[in-house]
């Protein structure tokens, strides 16, 4: 086990740094940390007299075993490690059904049960074993080869080291989930509507067009040749581009998919939670919002719809859509997807996504808000047409099926009186390649593209503004409300021309406790440490560094102190 971590790591790692081979000792050696822990604790689970040492401790090497073989194939097919604060969200019922086998849920469930009773008879049936002179024999040469990897492999310097660590050491060196005093509470709790304010103004509506706004999973940089001249498979998006309007400098506020559309659909910049192992982790404080996207349609007399090409029951999306204002939310189990085949988190393949979107704008009588959510480039990236494993393939056809999208639009005419957003909800969750880090540096992880598609714009077709998704709430209701209303600092991707913001906030997905912070169009940068009351700047300078260092402590106060009065209110 700890050697196939070792192998896969360094295959993804070495193509990327130019030094295949370099990472794979190392590995072992800080997995054998843990891996000696495990083995005496299994020791005493075979040997020990006691009842109950022996069952606690084979307990607990089963649970070091589970949690190991998830880590591994959460970064096999994700490129994710597995945090404690994660657990809830990939320990979820229907997401283990469909990892064992995604079509069909009896095996499924057969399998699950099997593997529960093994090792309920493992841990608490299984008798005291005897220690025989060849048990010692190899207990001891075991143990001699991991004290050896522990002690005497080279460490290898690597900028995204998170990927390296053992699953003690990721764990443990974060201070994400430091409490705040009561003291440092109140003291914000005092300065929140500070920062919560908005400045409202009213200007001339021409028109109120119809807004299509295409969520592309993990859309990046370094697949496209014009936004970042390293890889061509996006040659129709770049083409969409070049024809109309693009922005070299949009930024992610998150690393996943589900905080990507809080941002994107909130205006909230999605600062990681306090709370510590909830399956709330990442909705923290945004149930029952005042303002969202989807509101800000419905209250111009828009009709709104999200439409997900996959399962709406992970991480609870359909009934978190719902609650965000959509009048209409629809995934994978819709009827007219009966017999088209199937792939991660039981999707569809995006050209199938985006024909029902054709057929459901052409059923609406009113102005429209549609938010679609692709999933055909989410990992582990199997291509609907060859049902190979390639990112280079699944980003291709993504991108044949938009420009496809696209066409048919404009057949419609919809864009007479429509506009076409399409961006990303985070950067592919891939290790970054030395060619980006090169280009991009720090923000490499971060930076995504977004492209729109407005016919009656009169600005420049390419802005450098930097901006981010937070920014599409009040550039959206400057888009199509007479009253306009934003808070200090933020910026408008739809204005003539576009309005930077203050700063780019970027919750990192390799170091969970850290954000990325830049600000007066990147020639101010810092990061900042999560840290409770000791949140602080551990690198860079920021002119506004104590405001801004408030400013996050009191969106994440602020996002819990919500959160209790949700759940205070759905016990009543």
């Amino acid at each position: 086990m700890i050697n196939y971590r070792g192998v896969t790591v360094d295959k993804t790692l070495g193509k990327l740094t130019d030094c295949l081979g370099c990472y794979k000792y190392w590995i072992i050696s800080v997995d054998s940390r843990v891996a000696i822990f495990a083995f005496v604790i299994l020791l005493f689970g075979f040997f020990s007299k006691t009842y109950l040492i022996r069952t606690s401790a084979r307990l607990i090497f089963v649970i070091y075993l589970i949690y190991s073989l998830v880590d591994i194939y959460l970064y096999k097919f994700l490129n994710q490690r597995l945090m404690f604060s994660d657990i809830w969200i990939y320990f979820n019922f229907d997401l283990i059904i469909e990892t064992l086998n995604k079509n069909n849920k009896v095996i499924s469930i057969i399998i699950l049960l099997i593997s529960f009773i093994s090792i309920f008879f493992f841990v608490f049936k299984h008798q005291q074993s005897t220690f025989q002179n060849i048990d010692k024999f190899f207990s001891g040469i075991l143990f001699l080869t991991l004290l050896v990897m522990v002690f005497f492999v080279k460490r290898i310097d690597y900028i995204n080291d998170v990927t390296i660590r053992n699953i003690v050491e990721i764990n443990l060196k974060s201070t994400l989930d430091v409490q705040y005093s009561l003291e440092k509470e109140k003291e914000i709790i005092d300065q929140i509507g500070r920062y919560e304010a908005t400045s409202c103004s009213q200007k001339e509506i021409v028109n109120q067009p119809n807004v299509i706004l295409v969520v592309w999973e993990s859309l990046s940089m370094y697949q496209s040749k014009l936004f970042s001249g390293l890889n061509n498979w996006t040659p129709n998006l770049d083409k969409i581009a070049l024809d109309n309007r693009y922005y070299t400098n949009f930024f992610a506020n998150n690393f996943t998919s589900l905080e990507g559309r809080l941002a994107l659909l909130t205006g909230e910049k999605t600062f990681r939670d306090i709370a510590a192992m909830t399956k709330e982790r990442g909705r923290v404080g945004y149930w029952n919002l005042e303002r969202s996207v989807p509101q800000i349609f419905n209250e111009n007399g828009y009709h709104t719809a999200f439409l997900d090409g996959a399962s709406l029951k992970f991480t609870n999306t359909g009934e978190f859509m719902r609650n965000l204002g959509f009048d209409y939310v629809e995934g994978q189990s819709y009827k007219g997807y009966k017999g088209f085949p199937r792939f991660g988190f039981r999707s569809v393949a995006d050209n199938v996504l985006y024909d029902r979107v054709i057929d459901y704008i052409n059923s609406q009588k009113q102005k429209y808000f549609i938010t679609i959510i692709t999933v055909s480039t989410h990992a582990p990236y199997i291509d609907p047409v060859t049902k190979q494993k390639s990112i280079e393939k699944t980003t291709r056809f993504a991108d044949k099926s938009l420009y496809e999208f696209y066409l048919k639009l404009e057949q419609e005419n919809f864009f007479e009186d429509g506009i076409l957003v399409i961006t990303s909800d985070h950067r592919s969750m891939t290790p970054v390649s030395k060619q980006e880090l090169e280009k991009f540096g720090r923000e490499a992880v971060s930076r995504i593209p977004l492209v729109v598609v407005d016919r009656k714009a009169v600005s420049s077709q390419i802005s450098e503004q930097y901006l981010q998704q937070s920014d599409f709430l009040n550039s959206f209701e400057y888009l199509i409300s007479e009253q306009y209303c934003k808070r200090n600092g933020e910026g408008n991707i739809f204005s003539e021309p576009a309005m930077p913001t203050e700063c780019i906030y970027h919750s990192r997905g390799d170091f969970r406790d850290e954000i990325d912070v830049y600000c007066d169009n990147g020639k101010e940068s810092a990061i900042i440490k999560l840290d409770g009351d000791n949140t602080k700047v551990i690198d860079g300078k920021l002119n506004k560094e104590n405001e801004i260092i408030d400013y996050i402590n009191a969106s994440r106060i602020s996002a819990r102190k919500r959160h209790e009065e949700y759940l205070r209110m759905q016990t009543k």
